[in-house]
This record gives C-alpha cells, sequence and structure tokens, in this order.
C-alpha cells in the first residue's frame, strides 16, 4: 500500500496536474457553443456524424482536398498538391486486415454482400457514402491545415493555414475534438551507419505500389501489419525480398526471392548488415516500424503531458483532464477501428450535455488505477484486452450503444489467424449472429476482393 501511494505521489508530481476548479462535470454548453473538430478521417467523420444529429454547431477542419485521411489515396510523397503533408498511408492493392464487422459507425453497416475484408478503395467509398448520407459536407472545411491550438481563458483558439489562399485564419471553439489519426507520425529507427548508406530510404507512409520495386533488392524492416502485407504484395516482384524482423508466426511459402533476416546491426554505403553477421546488398530500404502519436499544433496552454508515445492525464482515453472542453479520439492502443467510433459517440453526448463527467479527483483516480497497472509511460494509452470492458463503460457513463463482446471474440482470433494462414485470412467472410457469436466461412478467394456494392450517393 506505501508503494501505491509513494508511485500515485510520483505521477502526481511528474504531470504537476492542476484541477480545473471544483465542479463535477461539464455543464450543457449553450447552443451558440462552436466545436472544432481537427481532421475529417474515420474519427473525424464519425464525431461529425453525432454532432449534427444531436443538433450542434461544428466545424470540422481537413488538411486535404476532401475527406477520408488514411482511406484517401494520394499518390504524392511527402507534400500534396497544395504543399501540406501527406497524411495518408493509403497505397494500391490494399485490403482491410480486420473484418468490416470491426470498423462500421455504428448504425451505419456495408450492403450485406460486401465481403468481410473490402479494398482501400471500397473503403474510402463507404466513407463517402457515410458523408453524403449524413450530410457532413457543408460542416466539413477542406485545405485546412491545422498549425495551432491554444487556451484563452475561457475558450480555444484554433489557427489554420488555407493551402488554397496560403494564409492563415483563426477561430474561437468552445470545444475542440483532436482526430488527426493515430498513422500520422512515421518512425523511422537510427542505425549505425544508416547515414552513409546511398540507396533509398523510405517507410511505409510514403510506400504507394508495389510496381516501383520491380527487379530490385529490397530490404523490408518490420513484421506488423504493413510489414507483413508488404511482404506479401512485394515477394514475387523483386530481384529479392530482404525481410529484417523478429515476429515468430507461421511463416507463409513465400517465393525463392524471400530471404528471413534477424534484426540489423548497422549500414554499409550498399547494404546492411545483421546481428548474426551476415551481409546483404540492397537497393532499397523499407521500414515498417510504425507511427507516433503526433499532435505539433498543441502547446503548454493544453495542460497535457505529451510525448510519441503517450498523451496523459487523458479520462477515458478521451477527456483532457486539466481542460475537459478538448477531448480525443483515437489515442489507444490494441483496439478495433469501432472502438473510435464509440469514442466519438462518447464525446458528442459529452458535449451536447447528455451526461456529466465525473469530479476531477474522481477522474484522475480512474486514470491512476489505469496507469498503475500498465506501470511504463508507453502502454499508458493501450486498452488491448480490455476493450469490451472498454466498451461497457463509455455506454454506461454517457448512454451510447453498447458494442457486443462479439466484436472483441471476432478480433482476438482474426489477429491469430491472420499470423496462422498470412496468404488466405482474408478469403473468408464473416457473420454476426448474436451478440457474443459469429459464424465464418470460406468465400472462394479471387474476384470475391474485388466486389464493391457500395453506393456514395
Amino acid at each position: 500500500m506505501f508503494l501505491l501511494k509513494s508511485l500515485r505521489t510520483i505521477l502526481l508530481l511528474c504531470l504537476n496536474v492542476v484541477f480545473i476548479g471544483k465542479s463535477n462535470g461539464l455543464s450543457l454548453p449553450p447552443k451558440s457553443s462552436h466545436t472544432c473538430v481537427i481532421g475529417a478521417g474515420y474519427s473525424g467523420l464519425a464525431v461529425s456524424r453525432y454532432l449534427k444529429q444531436l443538433g450542434l454547431n461544428f466545424t470540422a477542419f481537413e488538411a486535404a482536398r476532401e475527406p477520408g485521411g488514411t482511406w484517401r489515396f494520394d499518390p504524392h510523397v511527402g507534400r500534396d498538391a497544395d504543399g501540406a503533408p501527406v497524411f495518408t498511408s493509403q497505397y494500391k492493392y490494399l485490403r482491410v486486415n480486420t473484418p468490416r464487422q470491426t470498423m462500421e459507425f455504428d448504425g451505419y453497416p456495408f450492403p450485406e454482400s460486401t465481403p468481410s475484408y473490402p479494398s482501400g478503395p471500397c473503403f474510402f467509398k463507404y466513407l463517402k457514402s457515410f458523408v453524403n448520407k449524413f450530410d457532413l459536407l457543408p460542416n466539413i472545411q477542406v485545405r485546412s491545415l491545422v498549425t495551432s491550438v491554444t487556451w484563452a481563458d475561457d475558450h480555444w483558439n484554433l489557427t489554420y493555414f488555407r493551402t488554397d489562399e496560403r494564409g492563415d485564419h483563426t477561430v474561437a471553439c468552445d470545444f475542440v475534438v483532436v482526430a488527426n489519426g493515430q498513422y500520422v507520425r512515421p518512425v523511422v529507427p537510427m542505425y549505425p551507419g544508416l547515414d552513409k548508406y546511398q540507396g533509398s530510404i523510405y517507410h511505409s507512409h510514403d510506400y504507394k505500389a508495389p510496381e516501383p520495386y520491380s527487379d530490385r533488392r529490397v530490404l523490408l524492416v518490420g513484421a506488423g501489419a504493413s510489414g507483413l502485407d508488404l511482404a506479401v504484395q512485394l515477394h514475387n516482384i523483386t530481384e529479392k525480398l530482404v525481410h529484417s524482423h523478429h515476429l515468430k508466426y507461421n511463416q507463409p511459402n513465400f517465393s525463392k526471392r524471400y530471404v528471413k533476416k534477424p534484426d540489423i546491426h548497422g549500414f554499409v554505403e550498399n547494404g546492411v548488415i545483421f546481428v548474426d553477421g551476415s551481409f546483404e546488398e540492397v537497393d532499397d530500404i523499407i521500414f515498417c516500424t510504425g507511427y507516433e502519436y503526433y499532435h505539433p499544433f498543441l502547446d503548454e496552454t493544453s495542460g497535457l503531458t505529451r510525448s510519441g508515445k503517450y498523451v496523459m492525464p487523458l479520462y477515458q482515453h478521451i477527456v483532457n483532464m486539466r481542460r475537459p472542453t478538448m477531448t480525443f479520439i483515437g489515442v489507444v492502443n490494441k483496439v478495433i477501428t469501432k472502438v473510435m467510433d464509440a469514442q466519438a459517440a462518447y464525446i458528442a453526448s459529452l458535449i451536447a450535455g447528455k451526461f456529466k463527467l465525473p469530479s476531477e479527483q474522481e477522474m484522475l483516480d480512474a486514470w491512476f488505477d489505469h496507469a498503475y497497472r500498465h506501470k511504463v509511460a508507453k502502454e499508458i494509452n493501450t486498452v488491448g484486452p480490455e476493450m469490451d470492458q472498454y466498451f461497457a463503460k463509455l455506454s454506461k457513463e454517457a448512454g451510447i450503444t453498447r458494442n457486443p463482446p462479439v466484436l472483441t471474440h471476432i478480433r482476438d482470433f482474426n489477429a491469430k489467424n491472420r499470423l496462422e494462414d498470412l496468404f488466405n485470412y482474408r478469403d473468408f467472410d464473416y457473420e454476426i449472429i448474436d451478440n457474443r457469436s459469429y459464424k465464418r466461412w470460406y468465400n472462394g478467394g479471387g474476384k470475391r476482393a474485388e466486389e464493391c456494392p457500395v453506393e456514395e450517393s
């Protein structure tokens, strides 16, 4: 008990937590209040739908020319046609890697005949149909890159750069919803000699298609979702695909051009040395090494402690406890996409005054209980095995739709099955039978993956 109290005291001192007054929650805002949503990808669109349904005044600021976030393909690398950063990580021939039932907006399913693992363009089409269905375009301001969000005594000042007009504008916001995505800032590890390497260096964020790597010697680093997906795309097209990773899984029957390698020791001008002392000469490097949280528009007035690995303290992984008129969607690890829709419903209900937050002390206690269980800072925003309980907590507190336990069952089976049958796991369709059960069957594969019965309007 003494250790627990001591750890709590240390965490509080590190966070320098300052309670936000003595009220017991957030009172109903006036109808004239204005909510600013940062981003119009999946998360931004989710919260926009709920805000609109509740009759609230809001604007979603999107840097690109159209909504869609990471599901919108952009052929540019680094900067788009307007000079704004390319935030999307979409590439040709992508298919979702979890069944669509774990990704659908509440009450807005794909048509029943859609394959359970639709293509990236099909999912983008689904998002566009969602925008049209709920008439969200009038509330989305495109080509508006948010550059600063600061606290100004009783509201937020949000500054954005219009990429078409080449000018800055500032608006006042009573509430801010940060929904700029999970996959924004690529992580590229530093290795000895990497600065001396003479070939091309990319992150999977900038990967667009397999064709440019035809007959080239490619080093692929990492075996997360993108690393495995790119291995499938590249193993038959490259002269040699050298894959450095330490994942233990049922490796499929890659082509003879595929070479599995251990972790990297360092680089030289023309290639890479591995920890086992072996060497491979390579033309291109693609790092599939993940992403960090990225909120460059926030400063110290947000009251948050931030890094690429965590944002804290957030109540329910959503509410900025220091300034609860700022909320986040997607600052949460090891969950399905549908969690972001639930977070969006929670936020909209909060802004509409449908429920009140607990006291600052109660929020802090709940946050600390979670932080203590995970112990290390980079795990602070992790839900993982507790996902079903997380759905239940959000539903109970905010009165929103409770996502059923069957979604957790599907997530867990899919995660295991993907590693057991990488080449074929997408060739199956799913159907939810009830809150706790589903069925799954082989759909024949092949052309089935190209079917997309989604209508945009």
